[in-house]
């Protein structure tokens, strides 16, 4: 199963541990245009399914099993705090699909300044 991070997840930021036993498939970008923000700490970002917002975001993929799946899952307090989707991917220079973690609660998006890599 391949799964698209980026934020914490990704390598040399905090919570990368939990994919210390996946194979890295590579850096990425989102086929279509998403909101990403970052939170008022600037500590982490908030990814908002609004396709054709916001800029294509950058990432990266790996390979993971249901098993770590399933502590992802935990970590990122799905299906609450965020949801998993597919969605698909550009991952050297192929069309690939994954899953991506979005926010559940979108604030006002007009105020606010999308970055495309955290």
């Amino acid at each position: 199963m391949r799964i698209f991070v980026y934020g914490s997840l990704k390598k040399d930021k905090n919570l990368h541990g939990y994919l210390k036993n996946s194979k890295f498939l590579g850096n990425a970008l989102t086929c279509h245009k998403y909101p990403m923000i970052l939170s008022k700490s600037g500590w982490y970002p908030y990814l908002f399914e609004k396709k054709g917002i916001g800029k294509y975001v950058k990432g990266e993929v790996y390979d993971v099993s249901p098993n770590i799946l399933k502590v992802l899952d935990r970590v990122e307090e799905a299906p609450y705090y965020y949801y998993r989707k597919k969605i698909p991917m550009c991952l050297n220079n192929k069309k690939i699909s994954a899953w991506v973690y979005f926010a559940r609660k979108i604030p006002k998006l007009n105020k606010r300044e999308f970055i495309d890599e955290f």
